[in-house]
């Protein structure tokens, strides 16, 4: 299974253990064109921490999902899907320029000794990136999943009908949809605010540098305004996103409700930005693990430089949370903004209506950076 490349048309497929999400892209003119889409909620016990426990259920989801895509049913069978974050490992090295053949065992050497995982039992895949480091290095992408997972989501999608041609680790395909090919080569912290987890991303041209996940999510803004306000989950939902974070009135309790969650996300991200710091200040800043690693209390805070990161771009659905970007800008003192999936589709600027509302974007990040590889758009 290619975890890279691919020369097939085909849709993309966002699979968490809530929902499905599903978009196709279509070249037109020489810009994309949103074809269909689609978003299907999945109930409890289907898909649990991104492994598959029913799969008969899932494949009629899926099928379902496909077939009342909008504004048409999707129309190839061919698909890429996303591997969980918490699920694969990503990291850049750098090599000696050498042989083909003895780059392949460069990095195959390379994954046994800085991935946790048996490499019999995992698909690895890699990519020389673009930019060269000098006249007797290069650098290369290398992106590994295992084969278990893998497979059972492969074999769910064929027992939907499709054909499975690709897999992708969710932060590659955000890093696609939302930045944009102009960007400047200054790091750049891209925070995925999901219901049931939070992701973080450090990308610096040509590739994504860094990645963690913490359980720090939108199920436990919910339970804490639940608990708040004596409601079940699908009201605190509605409350959370219609007061968001203001601090007055019934806003005001909301906010207070939802203050220690967000005080530890903080917590999280300062960690995360000292250790960045800290560990990659060096000339090549993937020398070090860029694979999901458990941010720790005790990571050490150096007070030498400030941040190199340049902003923060969050996307996710908890990112439609009123205020949510304000409070994070004045907590971590950045600039943070609204994450633009359509930046590298039709080129789209700031004064053109998507096809899906910029707000509900938030949740089609990852799908339309799959579908955008469908289309050959890397």
């Amino acid at each position: 299974m290619s975890l890279f490349n691919n020369n097939l048309d085909a849709f993309g497929l966002d699979l968490s253990d809530q929902t499905i999400k599903v978009a196709q892209l279509k070249k037109s003119g020489g810009k994309l064109k949103l074809a269909g889409h689609n978003r299907i909620e999945i109930p409890e016990g289907i898909v649990e921490n991104g492994e598959i426990k029913k799969s008969d259920e899932l494949a009629n989801i899926i099928r379902k999902t496909i077939s009342e895509s909008k504004p048409k049913p999707i129309s190839t069978k061919f698909v890429i899907y996303s591997i969980p974050e918490t699920k694969g490992f990503i990291r850049v090295v750098r090599l000696p320029k050498s042989k083909k053949e003895e780059i392949v065992k460069a990095i195959a050497d390379e994954a046994e000794q800085s991935f946790p995982i048996n490499l019999k039992e995992s698909y690895l895949d890699w990519q020389i990136l673009p930019k060269n480091t000098g006249n007797d290095k290069i650098e290369v992408l290398v992106a590994t999943a295992p084969k278990n997972l893998v497979d059972s989501y492969s074999r769910v999608l064929k027992k939907a009908g499709l054909k499975p041609i690709a897999a992708e680790i969710e932060s590659i395909a955000i890093i696609r949809s939302l930045i944009n090919r102009q960007q400047s080569s200054r790091p750049v912290l891209i925070i995925d605010l999901g219901k049931d987890r939070t992701s973080f991303i450090i990308f610096k041209k040509p590739a994504v540098q860094f990645t963690a996940s913490i359980p720090v999510c939108g199920n436990e803004f919910n339970k804490a305004v639940a608990k708040e306000f004596s409601v079940d989950i699908e009201e605190a939902e509605r409350i959370k996103l219609e007061f968001g974070l203001s601090q007055q009135g019934k806003s005001g309790r909301t906010y207070k409700a939802m203050l220690p969650v967000l005080v530890n996300l903080v917590k999280y991200i300062d960690k995360l930005l000292d250790y960045y710091k800290e560990h990659f200040s060096s000339e090549f800043h993937s020398e070090l693990h860029s694979d999901q690693i458990k941010l720790k209390h005790d990571l050490k805070i150096s007070e030498k430089n400030s941040s190199p990161i340049s902003k923060v771009i969050v996307c996710g659905g908890e990112s439609k949370i009123p205020g949510m970007n304000f409070y994070l800008s004045l907590q971590i003192k950045k600039e943070v903004e609204r994450g633009n999936p359509w930046i590298n589709i039709m080129n789209f600027d700031k004064d053109i209506i998507p096809p899906i509302s910029r707000e509900d974007s938030l949740v089609f990040v990852t799908v339309l950076g799959l579908a955008m590889r469908g289309v050959g758009e890397y």
